[in-house]
């Protein structure tokens, strides 16, 4: 036995004396050891011309280390040895993908497909990125055909992905049917439970019933699962069945669960059940982790009116109300931009009724005015209907006031002279004493010929530099 011992012993060292430094590096790689295979590396390189076994055996440890970039220069060079090589090929794809560069990942990784149609890392990869890119009806026709490459077994995860594809398309009802199929296929999968059960609350309707009955069916695989306690406290609250919905959060707070979400919803469970007072701990609660839910501070401020404070119950309620106000860059944007594309389109009538309405809401913004405006040339001749004159009339007379009292610069106000002169002539001549205007949003009004006239002797006849204030 000792002989035997001592042969094996030598035979072993033999071996590895017998290994070249290009396989003692990717034995080291293979051991995850990549500090020292890096060192190695380095000092290889420093003597002769690496080989593609010496480079690409580098690029893995640089990989290993998350130094994606001088894997990737290395995986290149080898790439250069052998351009047909499979793993080459799928060396810098992967390191371009963890680079960030997706269009140079998907080169790559089209070249190994073009070689191999059935490639499941090169055409997964693909499907990833597409996704990543926000091509979801091109991952969702990806990860199909990868679920026909394996025929021993339909694979719950490809279904799960695909799940993920309809839900950021908000495809919800084809969200559910693919995470259902991917959860039949994997009933032990807690996230998996969760995912699909908080698409079918999202649907409501009937799909809450299916939802209650899949979250028992996840609770019996996985019965500790606080996660799926929560999402059926969810399903009972969303259905309106605050008081199944209480117990459940009563249950989990005293687990001592003491999630935002547990603590909202077992607090809003209360509140619609009529118990006031004993909805307002775990809402305060939930309202130092996140004070600017607008349900949370309304309902905290509801329970306090009801029951002890009143005084900071009207504090919260206006806090409330404070949130509730639009973002007004982004109320002008969505005006602006759906305006305009009225008017692209077009529908001139309704894109002046929006930005009027727009005007209407703030008067401040008379740009919406100006928009309106610019649709209405200052020729007296432009006009061949009494609608369209009266129209003109409105929104110029409107326009002109709002800019003088607010004291603002009109760009060439002379030029306005001419149409209104001509319509206060032509209403002299027939002896009319006021005039109809026609709003944006059809509402009928009058000016007299004496407003008309004031407002013209405050237009100058000749227009000074545009940079210049007129008033």
């Amino acid at each position: 036995m000792k002989y035997k011992l001592i042969f094996f012993y030598c035979f072993y060292a033999l071996s590895l004396y017998a290994q070249t430094p290009a396989q003692i590096l990717q034995d080291l790689v293979n051991k995850k050891q990549f500090v020292q295979a890096v060192a190695i590396a380095d000092s290889l390189i420093k003597v002769k011309e690496p080989d593609y076994v010496t480079l690409s055996a580098t690029g893995q440890a640089y990989e290993g280390l998350m130094r994606y970039k001088e894997a990737y220069l290395y995986y290149i060079r080898s790439l250069q040895m052998d351009s047909t090589n499979i793993d080459a090929l799928n060396s810098v794809a992967r390191t371009a993908m963890n680079l960030g560069n997706i269009p140079l990942a998907k080169s790559y990784f089209q070249k190994i497909v073009h070689a191999d149609t059935t490639h499941f890392y090169a055409n997964l990869q693909l499907a990833r990125l597409s996704f990543q890119e926000g091509d979801y009806e091109s991952a969702i026709q990806r990860y199909l055909y990868l679920n026909t490459l394996d025929t021993t077994r339909i694979n719950p995860a490809l279904y799960a992905n695909i799940g993920d594809c309809y839900l950021k398309a908000n495809n919800m009802s084809q969200a559910a049917i693919n995470y259902f199929k991917a959860y039949n296929l994997n009933r032990e999968n807690a996230g998996l439970a969760s995912t699909l059960i908080n698409v079918l609350i999202h649907l409501g309707g009937s799909n809450l019933n299916d939802a209650l009955l899949l979250c028992d069916t996840a609770l019996y695989y996985n019965p500790r699962s606080k996660m799926l306690m929560r999402d059926k406290g969810l399903c009972f609250y969303a259905g309106n069945k605050f008081e199944q919905a209480d117990s459940i959060y009563t249950l989990l707070l005293s687990k001592g669960d003491s999630t935002l979400t547990t603590l909202k919803y077992g607090g809003a469970a209360r509140y619609w059940s009529q118990h006031f007072m004993d909805a307002i701990v775990p809402l305060e609660a939930a309202y130092q982790i996140d004070s600017t839910d607008i349900e949370t501070t309304l309902l905290l401020g509801a329970a306090l009116g009801k029951t002890y404070d009143r005084k900071r119950a009207f504090e919260l309620f206006n806090l409330a109300e404070k949130m509730m106000q639009p973002n007004a860059t982004l109320v002008n944007l969505l005006t602006t931009s759906r305006g305009e594309t009225l008017q692209r389109n077009g529908q001139l009538v309704e894109a002046e009724a929006l930005f009027y309405s727009g005007w209407l809401n703030n008067k401040e913004r008379l740009d919406y005015l100006a928009r309106i405006n610019n649709n209405y040339p200052n020729s007296e001749k432009a006009y061949k209907s009494d609608e369209m004159r009266s129209k003109a009339l409105f929104i110029k007379y409107i326009y002109l006031k709002e800019h003088l009292s607010a004291r603002h610069h009109i760009k060439n106000a002379s030029t306005f002279r001419a149409f209104l002169q001509s319509t206060y002539e032509d209403a002299f001549f027939r002896s009319k004493k006021e005039l109809l205007m026609t709003a944006p949003n059809g509402k009928k009004s009058y000016l007299t010929i004496t407003d008309l006239l004031a407002l013209i002797k405050q237009l100058p006849e000749k227009d000074k530099d545009d940079t210049d204030k007129l008033f």
